[in-house]
């Protein structure tokens, strides 16, 4: 089982000397948790196989350090489903949820989606709590008021308050890692031919942040980006 930081350090782990690869056995199963590129995930799957006769799962994840601590990520596999059934029930200890998604790639699909999602709540919610503010508006209210409607999210009932009340620590997860994910979402969009501006305008905007210093902090800073500088509040 993998989990790594991006598609070039899965490559090194896998095929680089003293890799997986070097020591694979046909029948054997590598599982991936971390979030990469579904071209190369694909590539790299094939490659394995050919070579060693592994089979490849990827199976990112999505619900945070709280979920993981928890045991209840949300878990989307691509790859065959009977090298799913092997592993299910180890996959089911680290998350409530495991949906077999289609073939290898596919959970990376899916998760270029989430991100997508992610990433966009999360500019939106600090534009809402920037314009709270600066309305005379409670902002640190937000998330209270709009919880059960049709606006309410994770995101937003984890991201308002903490944008609200500048509490950008302790640092649950980071910008860098977000920009990455979303990179790829874009990345991959525009190979398949499908329009991303949203997604797009948002890794912009994201990058900027990232620029001015934010990449290694908590995304609930994205809320500096609509503050006067040096604003905290």
């Amino acid at each position: 089982m993998l989990c790594l930081a991006d598609t070039a350090v899965v490559r090194e782990v896998v095929f680089g000397a003293a890799g997986v690869a070097e020591g694979a056995k046909s029948g054997q199963l590598l599982v991936d948790f971390s979030s990469l590129e579904p071209t190369a995930t694909r590539e790299m799957a094939t490659a394995l196989a050919n070579k060693t006769g592994m089979g490849w799962l990827d199976a990112p994840v999505s619900g945070g350090v709280v979920g993981a601590e928890a045991g209840s990520l949300a878990i989307m596999v691509g790859g065959e489903a009977a090298d799913l059934a092997r592993v299910r029930p180890v996959l089911l200890t680290l998350g409530q949820r495991v949906t077999h998604m289609g073939a290898v790639g596919a959970g990376q699909v899916t998760k270029a989606c989430n991100q997508m999602i992610v990433a966009c709540n999360a500019l939106v919610i600090a534009e809402v709590v920037s314009l709270a503010e600066r309305s005379g508006v409670d902002a640190s209210l937000i998330a209270e008021a709009l919880a059960g409607g049709f606006a309410d999210s994770k995101p937003l009932q984890i991201l308002a308050p903490q944008m609200a009340e500048s509490r950008f620590e302790p640092v649950k997860w980071h910008v860098r890692t977000l920009l990455k994910d979303l990179d790829t979402a874009v990345k991959f969009s525009r190979e398949q031919g499908s329009a991303t501006p949203i997604s797009g305008l948002a890794a912009q905007l994201m990058r900027l942040h990232g620029g001015q210093g934010f990449l290694e902090k908590d995304p609930s800073t994205l809320v500096q980006l609509y503050r006067e500088p040096d604003s905290t509040d």
